[in-house]
């Protein structure tokens, strides 16, 4: 998930002089530099932040925030790198800037440099315990590492925190779901939920654990929440069509359902894992010339997404339609 960019707010002296070419000049760009990034504007805010900071006019803590602030919006650009050297001259300036630590994890995290990622959040938490995000996104690279005990430490920590971190709860349910304990992944959904009724991921997700647990009645009701919630993700409408289609319980399947689910998943995201599901629901209701050509556009699929991995269970697929056969999982 995106991680939440703190933004540093610039000080205001109390010793205001409208006439002062230090308020009206380099202070008054780097201000209007932050409304830029506000509303969007990043080119215009890197510009007037850069021509705050080559003023020479701007106090050293000023310096330090439109540093820290120039390194947010190029963070927003994609422009970790930039970001990155911002940040450290923010911190050069100001040792004691938490936020500038947390943000600066965060930019060597979306450079998958986990490593570095986790030292700044760390140093983040020296100075600042009582900083939620920063125990949260510990916990999101901790989680990239593979490190999941590390991961559902940091997030419970974010939740002491805060109570109401709902994306805390949501993560560590990825985390427990990660480690296979799907009741407690199932509680921190439903946690997340409490918080967020419109967390659509912690319904499809919770759908998952369910759908794993043999509970399909259970994980078709939150396939068809997360549907209603955001109707533009396709995996719980591929997700619930392939149950539709393969569910090893008779009552649970609908092939005529599932093939408008599946073709609804396609063209939202056609992949090799929606044509696969869709094919599946084609045997599901016996037209298995069309579930043979669609699973033969899945193979082709794919093999150009370098699935390798996944041929043999598609094949499968394949010889079980070719042979009038529709497909059950286990």
């Amino acid at each position: 998930m995106k991680r939440i960019l703190l933004m540093a707010l610039l000080f205001l002296s109390l010793m205001v002089c409208v006439t002062s070419l230090a308020w009206t000049g380099a202070l008054d760009d780097a201000k209007t530099g932050l409304a830029a990034a506000q509303a969007g504007n990043y080119d215009e805010a890197i510009r007037l932040y850069t021509k705050a900071i080559e003023s020479g006019e701007l106090s050293q803590e000023n310096l330090s925030i439109a540093y820290h602030n120039r390194g947010i919006a190029w963070d927003d650009k994609g422009d970790y790198d930039k970001a990155i050297v911002d940040y450290t001259k923010a911190i050069e300036i100001n040792p004691r800037d938490a936020n500038a630590y947390h943000n600066r994890g965060i930019a060597w995290d979306d450079k998958g440099d986990y490593d570095k990622a986790i030292v700044d959040y760390t140093k983040a938490i020296e100075i600042n315990p009582r900083d939620a995000n920063a125990y949260h996104n510990r916990g999101l690279a901790w989680q990239d590492k593979g490190d999941y005990e590390r991961a559902i430490a940091d997030y419970t920590r974010a939740i002491e925190v805060d109570p109401k971190y709902a994306s805390a709860y949501y993560n560590r349910g990825l985390a427990w779901q990660d480690k296979g304990d799907y009741d407690r992944a199932i509680a921190d959904y439903t946690r997340a939920l409490e918080v967020d009724p419109k967390h659509a991921s912690a319904y499809y997700n919770r759908g998952l654990a369910w759908y794993a647990k043999k509970d399909y009645v259970k994980a078709i009701a939150d396939y068809d929440k997360a549907r209603e919630i955001n109707p533009k993700d396709a995996d719980p409408y591929n997700n619930l069509a392939w149950l539709l289609a393969t569910c090893p319980e008779g009552r649970y399947r609908d092939g005529k359902r599932a093939i408008a689910l599946a073709q609804k998943a396609v063209a939202l995201k056609d992949d090799s894992g929606a044509l696969d599901t869709l094919a599946a629901a084609y045997a599901e209701a016996g037209r298995f010339q069309e579930a043979i050509k669609t699973q033969e556009r899945a193979i082709t699929k794919l093999k150009q997404e370098g699935g390798t991995k996944d041929l043999p269970e598609f094949e499968e697929h394949l010889a079980s339609y070719k042979a009038g056969k529709p497909w059950r999982t286990k």
